[in-house]
């Protein structure tokens, strides 16, 4: 499986979109230089790495944090220790920001943690980002093998229902993934009052790369709402590989629906401005009560406003064409 393709599957003249495709190619040279360190760096007990955020959609830039996904056998080995140090220090020689400390990232995991205790109550907040992200927008950068394994344990398990009968839809997965995506709108709004000096990049993001994250996944669940065989879960399981934004140009193509460039040009949009770092400066300095008065973030919440719209007029429209019963499940 090619997990770092030199172009998109389906998202056609990429050219026409600059920083799309200059963030694809700085994203693919510094993951292929990221595996390249880690080839023989890490102990027998790392099952995988992935990349997730910005580097796992192929939209990376200079500023982009190397949000890694690390999954281990046994978390009381001494090397678990070694392993997150090599992968921290080949970060830096990178010249990448690390993980968040406190965030989905910080702490390894294993497999069984993954997916045994999918929606109960004891489940880390931790565990439920790392399960649904290996699904919306990794890559591996160490062990492809144990990477493929992982993603097919996950997905298998939300699937096993549709597996048995494929005449129903993908309510498992569908609700974990409204659920994570609720969980992230939740959680920015409770740590815009303890982190307000952020909220600006954060808020973008989220009516951005965050929508296209979730889009992605959730559109190609409704468009393989159409079918009531295996071709059902061959469809997913096709796409999986692919990143958000090539899903939804993918979606847009099998209906026929030549907008999808609105998709592309307003993403692309955002892209270009969070990819330089001075514009990035002066968002990371705006006053919540003075949001508007500053046109670079004016411009930037019309942008997601208009980007929202379209995917959702996108959706509406296949109304009779999708399965009543996604839309249900979507709303109930």
């Amino acid at each position: 499986m090619n997990y770092l393709p030199a172009r998109p599957k389906h998202i056609q003249r990429i050219d026409r979109y600059n920083t799309l495709r200059a963030n694809w190619d700085f994203s693919l040279k510094f993951l292929k230089t990221f595996r390249k360190n880690l080839e023989k760096s890490l102990s027998s007990n790392v099952v995988t790495v992935a990349m997730a955020g910005s580097f796992g959609r192929l939209e990376g830039c200079t500023s982009s944090d190397a949000d890694y996904i690390l999954i281990v056998n046994d978390l009381s080995k001494a090397s678990v220790k070694e392993d997150r140090r090599v992968l921290s220090e080949t970060i830096r020689r990178l010249g990448a920001a690390l993980p968040n400390k406190a965030g989905v990232f910080a702490e390894p995991r294993t497999v069984n943690q993954l997916i045994k205790n999918i929606g109960k109550t004891t489940e880390s907040t931790d565990i439920l980002g790392k399960r649904m992200l290996l699904l919306l927008e990794s890559r591996p950068v160490f062990d492809d093998k144990g990477y493929e394994k992982v993603v097919s344990q996950i997905f298998n398990r939300y699937s096993e229902y549709v597996i048995r009968e494929p005449a129903k839809e993908f309510v498992f997965l569908l609700n974990d993934l409204i659920r994570y995506f609720r969980f992230i709108c939740v959680n920015y709004q409770s740590s815009f009052w303890r982190q307000n000096e952020q909220w600006p990049i954060r808020n973008l993001k989220l009516r951005h790369s965050r929508i296209i994250m979730y889009a992605g996944l959730l559109m190609l669940l409704g468009e393989t709402s159409k079918y009531e065989d295996n071709k059902k879960i061959d469809l997913v399981v096709k796409a999986l590989p692919w990143t958000p934004l090539d899903r939804i140009a993918w979606v847009y193509r099998q209906n026929k629906d030549q907008s999808f460039f609105r998709v592309a040009g307003l993403y692309d949009v955002f892209l270009s401005k969070l990819s330089d770092p001075d514009l990035r400066n002066i968002l990371n300095n705006i006053k919540y009560d003075s949001r508007y008065s500053i046109p670079l973030f004016s411009e930037l919440k019309a942008n997601s406003d208009a980007l929202v719209a379209e995917l959702t007029r996108f959706i509406w429209c296949r109304r009779n064409q999708w399965s009543d019963r996604f839309f249900e499940y979507v709303i109930f």
